[in-house]
């Protein structure tokens, strides 16, 4: 089994010892990181991570702003906003 060294500053160091104090097992903590993580990360590009969850994280990390106007269409209508997106494409050409 592999050992893994981790450099800690004070305040992290601190967290460490206060779980410690309350009877919780560190090894466990990190091996749920490392797994969760990973899963994130690695373990969905053989199966491919669902559409849903990769645009949430988007909208997560990219919100619209407060004074952008509501749209016409249901963006989650493919169809509704494939035709809005032709639209729109169609009246740049002109």
């Amino acid at each position: 089994m592999a050992l893994l060294n981790v450099r800690l500053d004070a305040e992290d160091a601190r967290r460490v010892a206060e779980l410690k104090r309350a009877g919780v097992q560190l090894s466990g903590v990190v091996r749920r990181a490392i797994r969760s993580e990973h899963q994130r990360r690695i373990g969905n590009r053989h199966g491919g991570e669902h559409a849903a969850e990769i645009m949430a994280e988007i909208y997560a990390a990219c919100p619209d702003r407060q004074d952008t106007p509501r749209r016409s269409y249901d963006v989650h209508d493919s169809k509704q906003a494939r035709s809005a997106i032709m639209k729109k494409l169609r009246a740049r050409r002109r």
